[in-house]
């Protein structure tokens, strides 16, 4: 299936070359973890992606996040970091004939908190090697899947050939909270096509920690804050004031019943019939009070609420607003007021077509290495995948090393999962990409 007849490699020669990155990919990943990239200090992780994309011969474009170019886009997402000069870094490989078609490996460099270190068994940004297992926050989500993808580059070029068609690496933010990082490459992306200043991709690749799976969907989710506003009262006292903290675990139970409603069998979107409970409202953060002997006076709900693929956010956010106002309207108590406000994703759900050849293809390869071919996955999160599928209408789709513990404590990667899909992605470049002598 190579687009690109006067050069090749059989998959022996490949996979031996991926072999030997072993240590490479622990080496890169361990260094890649050590960056405390969490949401809105992601640039020393930026500065590593830099520096190993300049290792293997290829210059990169920063890509500033500035709000005021994207936020009218209908995939904008309210902001939670300010922009702060932050930038994703994008590098391109150009092949001397161009014969070949292009693919983008799309890449996120943010993660999340890490909680209390002293529940890790190991400092949670040392990145230490286990057992076949690199573990460390952003390990598996998704540094791991972004050093497969250029071993799998690195491999071609070791054995003295280059991909005959554009190879990009795209190193974003903020994936973990707004998908804005992505959203200005997409924008960037597009505006230099139409100007005839870059051609398109022709397939995007996300190697998120999928298990070896292909992504078919993802679900839709955004994020809400709930304010409840009660009245304040010394304990002694209590009768004489009114605690938001009870209105907002009022709240809350009205939210998991709406959630249980949308995951009854009857309910659910035909890429979920198999999910025993794929849509999930997840009480991520409460805050009240700030004195024992005091009824508080705020409560804070932080609030993650998914909705199916075929369901707006829009819609999603009225119908949640709707069971928030209902609880609301049985209070007793005038003094309570309540207030919605949307910060974080607003990030509609999707499918994706694994049918089409470049996907067919990237099926294939892994078949060819794991000597069956990868399920397809039904995500019951949110991915980058979005921006594509949606504003650029490229195939793509999500495909990345076994991982475990992802936003856990001890999360981790499985180097041998890195090396199966590291030699898939370059089964996959040498394949669509075809390949050619390269460069001196």
């Amino acid at each position: 299936m190579s687009t690109v007849a006067a050069a090749s490699l059989d998959q022996g020669q490949i996979a031996e070359a991926v072999g030997k990155l072993r240590q490479y990919m622990t080496d890169t990943l361990t260094g890649f973890v050590q960056c405390r990239s969490l949401p809105g200090q992601e640039m020393s992780a930026a500065e590593f992606l830099e520096d190993a994309l300049a290792d293997l011969g290829l210059s990169s474009e920063r890509i500033a996040l500035r709000t005021e170019e994207i936020q009218n886009l209908p995939l904008y997402s309210p902001a939670c970091c300010p922009d702060g000069g932050r930038y994703n870094v994008l590098a391109r490989h150009e092949p001397r004939s161009a014969a070949g078609r292009a693919v983008l490996f799309n890449g996120h460099l943010d993660v999340v908190p890490t909680g209390p270190h002293e529940l890790w068994d190991a400092a949670p940004f040392d990145g230490e090697l286990r057992d076949g297992w690199l573990y460390g926050r952003g390990a598996g989500d998704m540094k791991a899947g972004i050093i497969c993808a250029l071993a799998a580059f690195k491999a071609l070029s070791d054995l003295g050939m280059q991909p005959a068609g554009a190879v990009g690496f795209n190193g974003v933010l903020e994936e973990e909270n707004t998908g804005n990082g992505t959203l200005a490459t997409v924008s960037a992306l597009q505006s230099a096509i139409a100007a005839a200043k870059l051609s398109a991709f022709d397939a995007v690749i996300i190697p998120e920690p999928t298990n070896e799976r292909m992504m078919s969907a993802q679900l839709g989710v955004y994020w809400m804050y709930v304010d409840i506003v009660g009245r304040p009262a010394h304990a002694a006292y209590m009768t004489t004031g009114v605690n938001p903290v009870e209105t907002g675990l009022r709240i809350v139970d009205a939210m998991k019943q709406l959630e249980h409603e949308w995951n009854l069998p009857e309910n659910r979107h035909p890429a979920y019939r198999e999910h025993a409970h794929p849509i999930n409202f997840n009480l991520g953060q409460i805050h009240a009070g700030d004195w024992n002997s005091s009824v508080p006076s705020v409560c804070t709900l932080g609030m993650r609420i998914a909705c199916y693929p075929d369901m707006s956010i829009d819609t999603a956010k009225a119908i949640v607003a709707e069971r928030i106002r209902a609880v609301e309207a049985q209070l007793t108590d005038s003094d309570v007021r309540i207030d919605i406000r949307y910060e974080g994703f607003h990030a509609p759900g999707c499918e994706y077509d694994l049918d089409v050849p470049a996907m067919q293809l990237l099926a294939d390869s892994h078949r060819r290495v794991a000597g069956e071919l990868p399920e397809p996955t039904a995500l019951t999160a949110t991915t980058d995948g979005r921006h594509f599928r949606l504003m650029m209408d490229v195939p793509v789709t999500c495909y990345g090393p076994k991982v475990q513990n992802v936003h856990g404590f001890n999360e981790c990667v499985s180097v041998d999962s890195m090396v199966r899909v590291a030699t898939s992605l370059a089964l996959f470049i040498h394949d669509w990409c075809g390949v050619e002598p390269r460069q001196a």
